[in-house]
């Protein structure tokens, strides 16, 4: 078993360096094993930006942990097919966009935010967008939120809190790189207006 520290941007990190692999994509290989140990690790380790991603993009508590360990399943059923040249992060977010857009399709018009479940999570739970929560209301977070299609909620997820350059984000999401430049353009500026008429200063965020 592999027992490592990880650093938030440990895979990008490491791969600039060129020959060490990162401590995620070693634990995949172990998960292609069939190693469990191995992937409660990876699960330890991407749960929080996972449930993250997944609850800002489909706006329900329940339904992103259900998708959650869906996207841990296909993990754990195709870690062999993970190519060691690529990050771990990227292979599994894509997974997790999948996922999670299979499942904005099969239960169609169920988008909402609950924004009680949203502010009742712990802030270990959510990441840095807590501040986010904590400074605004829930009308205000309601009618900004209610201007993002799941696209634009994706990205604007993607980059501002999980950290993925735009060149990332095209390859999880599977669009080009100007796609992806202009859906996070028209949705930093969708939800700071959403957010500027309803009197909050969004300009430290976005």
């Amino acid at each position: 078993m592999i027992r490592i520290g990880f650093s938030r941007h440990t895979s990008e990190s490491i791969g600039r360096e060129g020959s060490r692999e990162s401590p995620e994509n070693l634990l995949l290989v172990q998960v292609a094993k069939r190693d469990r140990e191995a992937l409660a690790e990876i699960y330890a380790h991407f749960q929080r930006p996972l449930f993250s991603y997944l609850f800002h993009l489909l706006g329900q508590k329940e339904l992103a942990e259900d998708v959650l360990q869906e996207v841990m399943v296909i993990v754990w059923q195709k870690a062999y097919t993970f190519q060691r040249t690529a990050q771990a992060a990227r292979w599994i977010f894509g997974i997790a966009h999948h996922q999670a857009f299979k499942a904005l399709r099969r239960d169609a018009g169920t988008t909402f935010i609950e924004l009680e479940a949203a502010l009742e999570l712990p802030d270990e739970a959510l990441g840095p967008e807590a501040d986010l929560l904590r400074r605004t209301t829930h009308e205000e977070l309601a009618k900004a939120l209610a201007c993002l299609t799941p696209e634009h909620r994706e990205v604007l997820e993607l980059a501002f809190f999980q950290d993925f350059a735009c060149k990332e984000i095209a390859a999880i999401v599977g669009i080009p790189l100007g796609t992806v430049k202009s859906r996070l353009s028209y949705a930093r500026r969708a939800l700071k207006a959403a957010l500027f008429h309803n009197g909050w200063e969004a300009e430290p965020f976005l």
